[in-house]
């Protein structure tokens, strides 16, 4: 059998068969979207929602400290070091910026991604790349054209020419109706009416590309391990030299493929730390330290571009570990798998999607001349609450729409030329989905 008929079309409801119990998995979407499943759900695909969920929010809190122009400092291309133990080195310089590292929360989402789209296809089952391609852009692109929408409204509401704040969220004006159609197609780049679409785009392009992804996950399956290196190698060259830009990027969704290949071998280094004392924990230091890695150079020096670039890919290394503990490690899964992060994750790409517009909204409006702080405690709930908004008139419709149209191409292309009076196809069938027996 073909390998392209061996992968699956991550974008929809599949059944996964695995030595574990069969759990029903729908893809990320992106950056950003929840791992829903059907009726039955297993815990550890269950987590990787929950950790989708709280990326989103440390985005939403990521982009309310940006409005203030001092912790903008060292975000900037020649970053400001604040003088040690003020309040602004501590929550830049210290773990403490992992409650608001909007980077490395974008590397959680892409790995994320490349780990969902690619564990169905490592499990063996057949695809149907039309159904997927058909499902997959309509899961992403309805909703981004529905935040576009949003974005206007709150510019309608709220002026956002009034120059205030950081040069981040003055930037938020620089947007026109001219700039739609390529927020709109996304692949060219985004306006500022929603600057967080900038992260769709790579999940598009990742999207469209995963035929390959897969195909170079089977033809170096022996390899893996020294491919993840590889990977990490160029997202440090994406990092120094700047027009390799993509290699920022493409590369971590590369290490969720990689992931998903291996996970028989994850889930025995999971094995080996369950028994031993202590190890999750060491484990779950080791994700703060390699994620805080870039900002904890702070401590003693402005990074060089050399220098920088190592912190990243240190990064991004950091995130695919933070994906391996929410899979596996028990205290996190159990934090990840409870109500209330469950509900956040799976109305993760809605919160995603409509939180820079409520951001630079309630910042312009009202709290930019009081603090970041302030901005963050008003607009983090205001933008939960426009996300379970979202989430029911738009998210939740479109992926409704997209099953319906993967199903409308599914049935269109295995129709048999029978009788009129001809049984229909199996409910299987017609969603593409493996039959078995």
């Amino acid at each position: 059998m073909k390998w392209w008929r061996r992968a699956l079309r991550p974008g929809d409801i599949r059944t996964i068969r695995t030595r574990a119990p069969v759990a029903r998995l729908a893809s990320s979407d992106v950056t950003h979207t929840s791992v829903d499943t059907g009726r039955r759900q297993t815990s550890r695909l269950a987590s990787l929602d929950g950790l989708r969920g709280v990326a989103a929010l440390v985005v939403v809190v990521h982009h309310s400290f940006l409005t203030s122009a001092v912790l903008l400092g060292p975000y900037l291309k020649d970053p400001v070091r604040f003088e040690p133990w003020t309040w602004q080195w501590i929550l830049t310089a210290t773990p403490l910026h992992l409650l608001w590292d909007g980077t490395s929360a974008v590397f959680v989402f892409f790995v994320l991604s490349g780990l969902v789209l690619a564990l169905p296809a490592a499990s063996g089952t057949p695809a149907r790349w039309d159904v997927y391609y058909v499902r997959r852009l309509l899961r992403l692109y309805l909703p981004v054209w529905g935040s576009l929408a949003f974005a206007w409204v709150t510019t309608v509401l709220v002026d956002r020419h009034q120059g205030l704040g950081s040069t981040w969220l003055q930037h938020r004006e620089a947007y026109s109706l001219s700039g739609l159609p390529r927020d709109a197609l996304l692949v060219g780049g985004v306006d500022a009416l929603n600057g967080s679409l900038w992260t769709l785009q790579w999940e598009v392009i990742f999207s469209l590309l995963l035929p390959f992804y897969l195909l170079a996950a089977r033809l170096l399956r022996r390899w893996l391990p020294a491919v993840a290196v590889l990977l990490l190698a160029l997202v440090g060259v994406g990092w120094v030299v700047n027009a390799l830009g993509p290699l920022r990027y493409l590369p971590v969704f590369g290490l969720g493929v990689v992931m998903a290949f291996e996970r028989d071998r994850l889930g025995r280094v999971a094995a080996a730390l369950d028994a031993r004392r202590h190890a999750w924990a060491v484990a779950y230091g080791a994700v703060a330290v390699a994620v805080s890695a870039y900002w904890m150079i702070f401590l003693v020096t402005t990074p060089s571009e050399l220098v920088a670039a190592f912190g990243h890919t240190t990064g991004v290394a950091g995130a695919a570990l933070a994906v391996f503990c929410a899979w596996h490690g028990p205290a996190l899964r159990r934090v990840l798998e409870s109500p209330p992060v469950q509900w956040l994750g799976t109305r993760s790409f809605s919160l995603y999607l409509v939180q820079e517009p409520v951001v630079a909204a309630v910042a312009i409006s009202w709290t930019v001349t009081v603090g970041p702080l302030l901005t963050a405690a008003v607009a983090v709930p205001v933008s939960l609450a426009c996300a379970a908004l979202f989430y029911v008139v738009v998210e939740r419709p479109s992926h409704r729409l997209s099953q319906r149209a993967g199903r409308a191409v599914a049935r269109r292309r295995t129709a048999p030329a029978a009788p009129v009076d001809a049984a229909p196809a199996s409910q299987a069938t017609a969603e593409g989905l493996p039959v078995t027996r």
